[in-house]
């Protein structure tokens, strides 16, 4: 049966200029080696990215070039483009290019983007209603679109915000269409219309309460199944605040995203067509990272409007499955990657599991199970351990070759080797001066053996769990991607 997989992933920094996480350059050409080598491992044709830096220009091309290298002749369509994450101000009332979007919400700059196959014969990208990409490859139209709309909200009270605030009053059921539009003869509609949808704001300067503007919303892209229904399938990425408490607001008010229920329908040109009645969303994914931990005791929470049984009432929801599913094993659950523990983040963990290495499980995928939808998290750390087809080979053995360029390059005086990793002598604010690892991931990191992570590396034959998480937490993410496969 034909199929088409998508992969939602937040890649830390990705496309951030600096030695703290390039590895190689501008290009990120380290952890483009391996991206590549997973897209064609697991056949992804449509990749949504999380947590994209300002200028990451760069590295995209990069990773397309790096893509199109891998697959022959008649097979090189790969193509990229990112938009900002949050809409400017209140004077925007409906997005209409990139002007309208920043990149920047409370102190992070944290974009989307999506990378893609153009010419496929199993789906085709749909281009997006208003032109808001910053940068698109060449020859090709951006279909990156930013969620600004959602159901009809009511009053709703939450104790950790106060006052009334909003709730949702209204979902939809398939054979009797719900709310706000009756017709005597046809019963209820579609709506034609759906309310602006606010979203915390990502500072702890700012409100809890929910804002138009510079909050960091979905990004969504829509592709059609070249099947007999031409069936419309929205694909949305999310990254929530940071702060706990914002973030349990972020995943609630992401379950209200219109792009849950509906989507824009198409023209004959492929064209999306918004003046139009909005047509089912049955098939999609939507998901990201939340920043919310979820655990099997207050599943499903924040979340319930994904999840909750579709319905003409305020509480029903989308209907979703996720993943990981909230019943599986917590070890199965955990999206996030650590190496080091403890009240400091100066513990290495030298567990002998990659499940010690795993952490929250606030990475989620939902999709509602119509035809043939199946998801999964992908454990990167048994994936590299295994490098099945050898995949991995050449982003290995590089990612040893830049280790060696490290150690080559510590002849200065300021700086040192220890059993730690190679570290450099970095002036604190009060004058004083420390010793700091010269690559950190975003909780800080160790080697607990430089020598011998470089010498599995290179033999692309990593034999231990702590050295899959230091690589996949430094030199690539420290989360783990969602794939849901659409067959058809």
């Amino acid at each position: 049966m034909p199929a088409v997989d998508v992969c939602l992933w937040n890649i830390q920094n990705y496309g951030q200029n600096s030695g703290k996480y390039n590895g190689t350059g501008a290009n990120n050409a380290l952890r483009n080696r391996f991206i590549a080598a997973f897209v064609v491992e697991h056949q992804i044709d449509v990749l949504m990215i999380m947590e994209m830096q300002p200028g990451m220009q760069a590295a995209l091309a990069d990773l397309v070039t790096k893509l199109n290298a891998a697959y022959p002749a008649g097979q090189k369509d790969w193509a990229y483009s990112y938009c900002g994450c949050a809409i400017v101000d209140d004077t925007v009332d409906v997005v209409a290019g990139p002007a309208d979007l920043i990149d920047r919400t409370g102190a992070r700059s944290e974009c989307y983007a999506v990378i893609w196959r153009y010419n496929r014969l199993n789906f085709t990208m749909i281009e997006a209603v208003a032109q808001i990409g910053q940068a698109t490859t060449a020859g090709q139209t951006s279909p990156l679109n930013i969620s600004q709309r959602g159901r009809p909200t009511g009053n709703n009270n939450f104790t950790f915000v106060g006052p009334a605030t909003f709730g949702a009053t209204g979902g939809f059921v398939r054979t009797q269409v719900h709310p706000y539009e009756y017709n005597y003869f046809l019963g209820y509609q579609l709506m034609a219309s759906w309310p602006k949808l606010n979203y915390p704001l990502t500072s702890n300067l700012d409100g809890l309460r929910p804002s138009w503007a510079k909050s960091r919303r979905p990004a969504y892209v829509v592709i059609q199944l070249n099947d007999a229904a031409q069936t419309l399938c929205p694909v949305v990425a999310y990254h929530a605040p940071s702060n706990q408490q914002r973030a349990s607001w972020g995943a609630f008010m992401a379950g209200l995203a219109r792009e849950l229920y509906v989507v824009d329908g198409v023209d004959g040109a492929l064209h999306p067509t918004p003046a139009a009645a909005p047509v089912l969303a049955d098939y999609g994914f939507v998901g990201g990272d939340f920043n919310y931990s979820v655990d099997e005791d207050d599943w499903p929470d924040d979340y319930g409007y994904f999840v909750d049984a579709r319905g003409t009432n305020y509480g029903a929801g989308a209907f979703q499955q996720a993943v990981p599913a909230h019943d599986e094993p917590a070890a199965d659950r955990r999206t996030t990657v650590q190496i080091i523990t403890g009240q400091n983040h100066d513990e290495p963990i030298v567990k002998p599991d990659t499940d010690d290495y795993l952490r929250y499980k606030i990475d989620l995928g939902f999709h509602r199970q119509i035809n043939e939808i199946t998801a999964q998290r992908i454990d990167l750390l048994t994936e590299v351990i295994a490098n099945p087809n050898n995949a991995y080979d050449t982003a290995l053995t590089q990612t040893a070759a830049y280790m060696n360029t490290v150690v080559a390059g510590l002849a200065g005086a300021n700086q040192r080797m220890t059993v730690t990793g190679p570290q450099q002598r970095k002036r604190q604010r009060d004058g004083s001066f420390v010793w700091s690892s010269m690559i950190t991931g975003s909780w800080g990191s160790t080697f607990t053996n430089w020598n011998a992570a470089r010498n599995q590396y290179a033999a692309h034959n990593i034999l231990t769990a702590r050295r899959a998480a230091e690589y996949v937490h430094i030199f690539v993410s420290d989360h783990l991607p969602l794939i849901a496969t659409f067959t058809f």
